[in-house]
């Protein structure tokens, strides 16, 4: 499976330069860990709204840079939130760490992350 959009990515290194690219994945990069453990909390006191709201941030963040698996599987986690839907919330966050491991992964082999991320 690819969980990136090589297109979408290889256009912001054309557009931005390689320098600008990586400042802003190794950002997206490093907040990945803050935001999967918000939304662990937030699940955990069966905050919905919270979850929604993470999940919103975390679909946007991820579309802009091509993460397009990351993409999806956050604006499920938004939806399924904004019902009330807590048994689904809890199915997609047992994917979602894999998924961000596997994003972070490709985005180190394509290069698109500074040499310091891709070790």
């Amino acid at each position: 499976m690819n969980y990136l959009d090589q297109q979408t990515l290889d256009e912001l290194l054309d557009i931005l330069g390689e320098d600008d690219l990586h400042a802003i994945t190794s950002g997206f990069v490093a907040q990945l860990d803050a935001e999967l453990h918000d939304l662990a909390q937030c699940c955990n006191q069966a905050d919905l709204p919270g979850v929604a709201r993470i999940a919103h941030s975390l679909k946007g963040g991820a579309g802009n840079l091509g993460a397009s698996v990351l993409s999806v599987a956050a604006a499920t986690l938004e939806r399924h939130a904004r019902v009330g839907d807590s048994a689904t919330v809890g199915t997609v966050m047992t994917g979602l760490p894999e998924i961000v491991r596997n994003t972070v992964a490709e985005l180190r082999q394509g290069g698109y992350t500074p040499p310091a991320l891709q070790g």
